[in-house]
């Protein structure tokens, strides 16, 4: 590759004029702009050497024997600059610097490769890049004014001009720029100039860049103890630290001093001591885990969150804050399984294994902390069973988790404020005061606690919360076109589930029996012939009659209560207890009948005998078909009446065909499945029945039970 014109290597002084003046009128990428070499006789009129009129001028030419040309597009005649005498071209060169501009390019001009000693352009701070800048444009200049006199000469023009004011805005401003000076004398100097062009043409621009001083990194002798005052986890101010270290350390620095030296250090220098490590990670750099390659069940995150509002306990009726484990597939962001319990415990992790496993398959890699409820015998000993891999995240490393922590607060907190037990970090303390203590104090009256949710109402607010979080768009994962809208927007998880089915993905079904052994959360109870008592509820199971008075232990699931599995003291599983499963109607509805009959007939025989006694003749009695008899009213009052009974009765006959959901979720799937045999058979259903037989099949409820139908019809069929 040849030399640029521009190129600092290439010998510029060494050219001939006129070469110079040709390659820089065509170099569009110069600083210098080109500079005119022939003048007419008016432009010459007057200057030092010259007459004071343009005819004089050209009779002193046509005398002298100049060399003319005629300028292109005019009858006047030019004469060169090389002609003319020393003292008018000296005025010519000042009055070129005084009144003509060099052009300034849009982008700046890279001379040579941008580097020395290890030091790029790119490198430079603003203020640096703009004094090399100024200093480039009055090389350029000297350069442009070297084409037509001696570079000497030319410096000394420039510097008087400088020294005179007799530059243009333009160079005035690029001067002051390029001392790099705060002093009230912001001139140039010769000396400073040949420097410049020395610099200039060893290395190129970046040797035109000023030297910054670097910030004094080095560690004071006054650092340790100053640090040993600052950095305490009480986090004391530096005026507070200084005041302490300054009472024990006479005649040390000043307190700007010291603020200076902890301004050069880092955050995580500075506050270390006065956070933790956790808390230190917050200011250090992280990585961002990509979940482009991850497929369902891959992965599974488990974390545990107290619930930031306070709930009636179901098995107590005091208050308290239940302990919520949730599972959270990473490929998805899908909530796979949850549990709610008293703590983080061993049985809330194996709950919420049993809830993710029976409800959409297999995981792989099971992803939790170090607690004590993940890192256990029990937790390991069921996860070989199922076949899969635990992994812990590092101790203070829940940012490793972040796909679970950020679930937390998207459900868990969000839902948490929805009720007045709110007690989380966000709530007035004053208002959470005063909750507390109406809540205990009706809780002491035994009367109805109106601000704090029973568990049932926070089971169902929370199953809900789960299942719109699993159909809502989630920026974690790809965007597509929805197509009611025709926007784009990120997928829900359960779309993302979906496509990856659909894509061929399967997921892989865990043993039954397996599955039917994982540990429900249980509770200590004394059985009485044949029954144990559970929240509220009375369950039946013939093998507790031979165990009557003593303690077993029931295991149990919140999202079904129609049945408890009641375990041995030793742990071993003795059946599943039916809620009344021992209620049968008092009598029988025959015997009932009969009875009723017996009654009737008994009451006419008395009424009989009465009329006898009364008449003392034989007496009949003959029953009347109940008719309506025509009232005598006139056909106008017939209308009003029949019209204001239709109108009493119209609510009556809504009311009574009104749509109902049932309370207990047995009952519920009970009225699924006969509505769903009503649509087969092609009958037509009433729009809120429709519209809850469309939704129930998408509630977590719903398959839940629907998977316990399936095993108890698989055991039996294996039995």
């Amino acid at each position: 590759m040849g030399e640029t014109p521009c190129s600092p290597s290439w010998a510029v002084w060494s050219v001939p004029k006129r070469k110079q003046v040709a390659w820089h009128a065509s170099c569009a990428g110069c600083l210098v702009a080109p500079m005119a070499n022939w003048f007419t006789s008016q432009e010459l009129a007057g200057l030092p050497g010259m007459p004071g009129t343009d005819r004089n001028v050209r009779v002193m030419a046509d005398r002298c024997g100049w060399e003319g040309q005629r300028r292109i597009g005019t009858k006047a005649v030019e004469y060169s600059f090389a002609i003319l005498p020393q003292e008018t071209q000296a005025a010519l060169l000042a009055r070129m610097v005084s009144q003509q501009a060099p052009a300034v390019p849009s982008a700046p001009h890279v001379l040579i490769a941008p580097q020395r000693d290890g030091v790029e352009i790119s490198r430079l701070t603003d203020a640096q890049r703009e004094v090399m800048t100024a200093r480039v444009a009055l090389i350029r200049e000297v350069q442009r004014l070297a084409e037509f006199a001696p570079q000497g000469q030319a410096i000394a023009i420039l510097v008087d001009g400088a020294r005179r004011g007799t530059l243009t805005p333009y160079l005035t401003e690029q001067a002051e720029r390029a001392n790099d000076r705060k002093t009230a004398d912001r001139s140039l100097s010769e000396r400073t100039l040949k420097r410049w062009l020395s610099d200039w043409r060893a290395n190129g621009e970046l040797a035109l860049a000023p030297v910054r001083r670097k910030p004094d990194m080095s560690v004071p002798s006054w650092a340790p103890a100053f640090l040993a005052c600052y950095q305490t986890p009480q986090k004391p101010t530096v005026a507070a630290a200084y005041a302490v270290f300054k009472a024990a350390n006479p005649g040390c620095p000043s307190i700007h001093a010291v603020h200076r030296w902890l301004g050069k250090l880092s955050p995580e220098a500075r506050e270390a001591g006065r956070m933790g490590p956790r808390e230190l990670k917050s200011l250090q750099a992280f990585k961002r885990r990509s979940a482009d390659t991850l497929w369902p069940n891959d992965v599974w995150v488990a974390d545990g969150h107290t619930f930031d509002a306070e709930v009636i306990n179901p098995l107590t009726g005091q208050i308290f804050r239940p302990e919520i484990t949730m599972v959270i597939d990473w490929a998805t962001r899908r909530i796979v399984g949850f549990s709610v319990n008293l703590a983080e415990s061993t049985l809330a992790t194996l709950d919420t294994l049993r809830d993710g496993v029976s409800r959409v398959g297999m995981y792989k890699v099971f992803y939790v902390d170090n607690g004590s409820g993940f890192d256990n015998a029990t937790v390991y000993e069921v996860n070989d069973r199922l076949g899969g891999t635990i992994t812990h995240s590092l101790p203070y490393n829940s940012q490793a988790r972040g796909v679970i922590e950020r679930a937390h607060r998207s459900i868990l907190v969000t839902l948490a404020k929805t009720f007045d037990s709110y007690i989380g970090a966000d709530m007035d303390g004053e208002a959470a005061t005063r909750a507390h203590r109406l809540s205990r104090k009706q809780l002491a009256q035994g009367v109805t606690i109106r601000d704090v949710p029973t568990f049932d109402r926070f089971f169902a607010d929370l199953q809900d919360a789960l299942d719109r979080y699993n159909r809502e768009p989630h920026r974690g994962l790809p965007k597509i076109r929805d197509m009611e809208t025709g926007k784009r927007r990120h997928q829900s998880p359960m779309e993302s589930w979906r496509s990856a089915e659909a894509e061929g993905w399967q997921a892989l079904t865990a043993d039954a029996s397996v599955v039917a052994s994982l540990t429900r959360p249980q509770v200590s109870r004394i059985t009485h012939r044949g029954e144990v008592k559970f929240n509220s509820g009375i369950y039946f199971l013939p093998e507790l009659v031979d165990l009557h008075g003593e303690e077993v232990r029931v295991g149990f699931d919140f999202r079904d209560s129609s049945r408890v599995w009641v375990h041995a003291v030793t742990g071993e599983l003795i059946g599943e207890a039916l809620l009344d499963g021992n209620a049968t109607p008092a009598m029988p509805a025959t015997l009932l009948e009969r009875a009723a009959e017996r009654r009737e007939r008994g009451q006419l025989n008395r009424l009989v005998q009465k009329a006898k006694t009364l008449t003392g003749q034989q007496v009949e009695m003959q029953l009347v078909p109940k008719t309506a008899q025509p009232a005598e009213l006139s056909a106008e009052q017939l209308a009003d009446a029949r019209h204001v009974a239709a109108s009493l009765a119209a609510p009556v006959a809504r009311a009574a065909d009104a749509f109902q959901v049932p309370s207990d979720s047995m009952a519920r799937y009970r009225l699924w499945k006969r509505l769903e045999a009503r649509a087969a058979a092609g009958e037509q259903l009433d729009a809120e029945a429709s519209r809850w037989h469309r939704s129930y099949p998408n509630t977590p409820e719903y398959q839940d039970t629907q998977d316990m139908f399936d095993f108890a019809a698989a055991s039996t069929a294996s039995a």
